[in-house]
Order: structure tokens, then sequence, then C-alpha cells
């Protein structure tokens, strides 16, 4: 047995294969003889993630049924690129759809305020991105059967009517298409608080409305995804029975081979997000989210999927292999072409390779956070914002260290354009924020909680416009950035600026406060002697002599 097939029975070793089958035929009421590796993780997810297990039974086995059937009926039938890519694109608009059903279905926000952040974009991606690609993706293989020309039909309306006319009807029951051209077309009214939408539309060249409580938008949401993880389940299954009709060239370049090789190399804990190659495009990039997060565990997993990739694209100079999970960094190792040779080829030691590796700085593995902490409160924390008859706060951002909790955020003036009175605002905001509280990073821990805040970088400004918020001279929107630091010495160096640009501020210190005015009118000049060699008070870490001396900044 070779050193790579050996490693990839290790690695699929533990895929829990036969538990996610056994777990699909009780559930379709059907007996698969196996599992196709590149199958294997869809069917894990519609089986068992929820809300992907309320599949809808009826469009299942519709979409099954009749796809086994043109099968049957037309044995040359094929899937090649463009066909395979719908099925993707289907696919993983769903899943994204998955993660913002169960990221956000649950908040308790307003209902004008939900309506507009889930339930509208959620129905539109379900309809528009997942179920047309994989109607259109049923489309080209019902092309292949028939005279007529499905291949030109790209629009949601037509497609419904094709797979309709074809005995698909199930799989467009949940889908309005009125609904959608209402939101399409800008017909979206919401009334009594948001608690009923009223959509408006054309039909029949008549304008029409109809009326939804939030509760019947809810449940034609999910009737409609119910229906796409039904459509997804029932085309995995027809793969998995006839995967000799996938055409897909797996050794060219494209994004259908690349997905098709990312499908190969996951596994319920090991999943392949994405490959592509670099810009330059002498390398290769394979990005996977990890359940298992030991360093050693890391560093052979990447060992294995680089020999694996490798054996397929053999070609590329460098290979990327980076992990992520809830909770660890962006963690990644790169090996050469020549390294991955050499220990396919047993020319030279793991150990000697890997610690090559290490040596060109090209293995970067985070420990991963420990802390016990909340990750729902983590997920939907929101921070406040401010608000008064003479300034607004609003964005609100962490930038805390593990030892300093630091908050930025910006300040609204509006013409508010007396310096005691910008002071003033200054120290009044900077008492609101100093105990806005944080939570802390599910990856690397930092000091947070309702405590003081060590330091706040406030960015002021006259109006909140689209524009104008650069921090340029030139800007006139932008008024001043301060610096607040309960110990009275910064961390930020040249306020996060090029010093270029910093040094062309007017700066003064006001207690624990650093200001870098853009106009020297507010300025109050301080007679204080600096030596040309002490360090510039602009915090450039120059000395005064090459900075800012002879400029009227300090002088």
């Amino acid at each position: 047995m070779n050193y790579l097939l050996a490693a990839k029975m290790r690695y699929y070793h533990n895929d829990n294969s036969e538990t996610i089958l056994s777990k699909v035929c009780d559930s379709i009421s059907r007996n698969l003889s196996g599992c196709k590796h590149e199958l294997l993780c869809i069917f894990d997810d519609i089986i068992n993630i929820e809300p992907c297990c309320y599949w809808n039974r009826n469009v299942f086995e519709q979409t099954d049924k009749e796809l086994q059937n043109l099968i049957v009926q037309n044995p040359n039938i094929f899937i090649d690129d463009e066909i395979f890519e719908l099925f993707l694109a289907g696919y993983n608009a769903y899943m994204q759809v998955t993660n913002v059903i169960n990221d956000l279905s649950g908040l308790n926000d307003s209902p004008a305020m939900k309506n507009r952040q889930y339930r509208i974009p959620t129905y539109v991606s379900i309809v528009e991105g997942c179920l047309t690609n994989l109607y259109r993706f049923i489309a080209l293989i019902l092309n292949q059967t028939t005279d007529k020309n499905y291949a030109a039909t790209y629009k949601l309306n037509p497609l419904c009517e094709i797979l309709n006319k074809n005995s698909f009807n199930k799989l467009t029951d949940a889908v309005n298409i009125n609904i959608r051209n209402a939101i399409n077309h800008g017909g979206i009214v919401f009334k009594e608080d948001g608690q009923k939408i009223d959509f408006h539309y054309t039909e029949n060249r008549r304008s029409v409305s109809s009326t939804l409580t939030t509760y019947e938008f809810d449940r034609l949401i999910n009737d409609a995804y119910d229906t796409a993880s039904a459509i997804v389940l029932g085309i995995t299954t027809f793969l998995n029975s006839n995967w000799s009709i996938v055409t897909v060239n797996t050794t060219d370049k494209t994004f259908a081979a690349f997905s098709l090789l990312g499908m190969e190399l996951s596994v319920p804990s090991i999943r392949c997000r994405y490959i592509s190659e670099s810009a330059c495009s002498d390398q290769l990039n394979a990005e996977f989210w990890i359940a298992n997060t030991d360093r050693e565990y890391l560093i052979q997993t990447a060992v294995v999927l680089s020999m694996m990739i490798y054996s397929r694209y053999g070609d590329y100079k460098k290979y990327y292999i980076s992990f992520s999970s809830e909770r660890l960094m962006t963690s990644w190792v790169r090996f050469t072409n020549q390294q991955i040779f050499d220990m396919l080829n047993k020319h030279r030691e793991l150990s000697e390779v890997l610690s090559e590796a290490i040596g060109n700085k090209e293995v970067m593995i985070f420990t991963p956070s420990t802390e016990p902490i909340n990750l729902q409160e983590i997920k939907y924390f929101r921070f406040p914002n401010y608000q008064c008859d003479s300034y607004k706060i609003s964005q609100i951002e962490d930038a805390s260290m593990p030892d300093r909790k630091r908050l930025k955020c910006r300040l609204y003036i509006g013409d508010v354009d007396e310096r005691e009175k910008i002071i003033e605002i200054l120290r009044e905001s900077i008492d609101w924020l100093k105990t806005v509280k944080n939570v802390d990073s599910p990856t690397i821990h930092h000091k947070n909680g309702d405590m003081e805040a060590d330091a706040l970088y406030i960015t002021v400004y006259r109006y909140d416009a689209r524009k104008n918020k650069e921090l340029y001279p030139n800007n006139s929107n932008f008024v001043c950035f301060a610096d607040y630091n309960q110990n009275g010495s910064t961390t930020l160096l040249n306020g996060g600026l090029p010093a270029n640009i910093w040094s062309q501020f007017h700066h003064e210190k006001i207690g624990n406060i650093d200001i870098a005015w853009r106009e020297g009118k507010y300025l109050t000049r301080h007679v204080q002697k600096i030596g040309a060699n002490s360090l510039c008070p602009c915090g450039s870490g120059k000395k005064f002599k090459k900075c800012c001396r002879g400029k009227g900044i300090f002088d």
C-alpha cells in the first residue's frame, strides 16, 4: 500500500459515513448501497442539521422519482460543468440562507426591523439564490430529453412553468411569484408597525395587492426553505445513484472541478470552504472549517490534505492549507511542491519537512480560545448608540487587547463650532463611552465587561453623511480625533494614520485626552520649549527636529 493511499484511509476512517448513510436510508425510506465521498456532507447537513432536517417529503419524493425516471428513459443524460455549477450555486446559497435563518430568525427586533433585516432578504435569497438555480439545474437535464430549448430559460416564472409541465409541479408550490415580484419592484408597505405587510404587484396588467401578517410571511419563508431542502436532498440522492453521469473533468482548474475536490476532501468534522488559485496562479489555496483544533492534529491534517490536493493538481509551486473554527483564529500551513513530493515519495521524513516549513515561517497555528464564554451572547451582542440634542455617538467598535479595554466610535456634533463646547461634548461622550459594555472574542481573549475603558478613540465629525469620512486636512466634515487614555499614555501611534498625514493636524493634550484638530483655530497653544532631540509630541516616534519643528504646530 502506498503512502498516499494509507493517509487517505486514515483520513476517512472517522468520517462517520455508515451512520450518516443509515440515517439517510431511514429518513427517505430507501436503501442506498453506498455514499460518494463528494456527497457525504450534503447528506449530513440535510439529515442532521436544523432547520435543514424539516424537508418537505412530497417535494423530495417527486424530485427523486422524476429525475430517476428521466435517467431510465434517457440513459445518455449527462451533467457537465455548466449544469453541475447550478447545483453548486443552489446548494451554496441554501447553506448561506440556513446560517441566516439560524442566526436571525430568533432575534427580538421590532417587527418592522425584522422585516427589513430578515424576512424580505431571506425570502429573496431562498427563491432567487437557491431555488432558481436548482430549477435551472433540472431544466437543463430536461433540455436533453426534448426538442424544446429550455437552455435559454433563466427567469423564475418561466422555469416554474417548465417544471410544472414536466411532472415537477410540487417543487414550485411554495413559490409565490407575486410576492417575489412585489419585493423586487419595490411594492412593499409595512403596516401596523410592521405586524402586517402589503405586497403590491401587477397581475394580468392589473395593479393588485395582498396582505400577509408577519406570522403568515414566516410560514411562507419556511415552506420555501423546506422545499429547497427537499430538492437538494432529492438531487443529492439522484446524483449518488447515478454519479457516472457527472462529466466534470476533475483535472481542469475550473470552479466546478475545484468544488468537486473540496467536496471530496470534506468530512463532517472537516469542511472545505473553498479552493482557489492565488492571483499569480502559482499557489493553490484550500480553506477548511475544522472541529478538532489540537495543534498536532492540525499539522497532520494539513500534511494529508496537501498530499491529496497535490495528487490532483501537482503543478503549483506552493500549497496553502488554512483552518478556522468558532474558537480558532485562521491558522495555516504552506508547503512547497518539492516538500510534498519528498513526503509522498519518502525522500525525507515528515518531521524534517515540517521543521523546514516551520523554520521558513510557513506554519502559523494559533492556540484556540478555551475561555468560558457565552457564544450566543457574543453572536447577538450589539453596541448601543447614543443621541441627545447637541450630538450623537454611533458605530462603536471594539479594539480591546488582553490587558486593555479599548473602544472606537464616531461622534457627530453638527454646527457646534466653539472650542470649549466641542471639548465639553468630548468629555460628556467619554463619560458615557467609558462604561459601555463589550464582550469577549471567541478566538482570542481580550479585556471585556462593564469596567471602565482603558482607552477610547473618538473621531469627531459634523454630520453623519455617507461621504466625507476621510481623516484628511481638506475634509471640512472632519473636526478632530480624540485619543482618551485612562493612564494618560496612548497605544495608538499617529491615531492609526500615516505619519505624514498625522503631522498636518494640530495637536494638543488636555488632561488624559490627546486631540488632533483638523484646523489650528481650535488649538490653545501651551508655551513649552521642546528640545530638538526630544521625541516629537505628535507621537510619530521621531525626534522633534526631524518631524514637526518649524511647522507651527508645537513651536
